[in-house]
């Protein structure tokens, strides 16, 4: 029963690791901000080579997702 279970936890492990298939990374965050009490989304864009953030841009939750005619 003991080595079932580490079994099923290992393959849990392994299917819910993020493979890193290209060179840049998008992570997304949601926070609010203090002063204003407003919730935002922020987007980070990382290279997976050097491990610097090349960009990152901070919407208001109501705006994240639209697209820019």
């Amino acid at each position: 029963m003991k080595k079932l279970l580490m079994g099923l936890l290992l393959v849990s492990l392994l299917v819910s690791a993020e493979p890193e298939i290209g060179r840049y990374k998008i992570e997304v965050t949601t926070y609010i901000s203090l002063k204003t009490n407003k919730l935002y989304v922020l987007e980070t864009t990382f290279d997976t080579a050097t491990g610097k953030v090349t960009n990152r841009k901070r919407f208001y939750h109501t705006k994240y997702g639209r697209k820019k005619w």
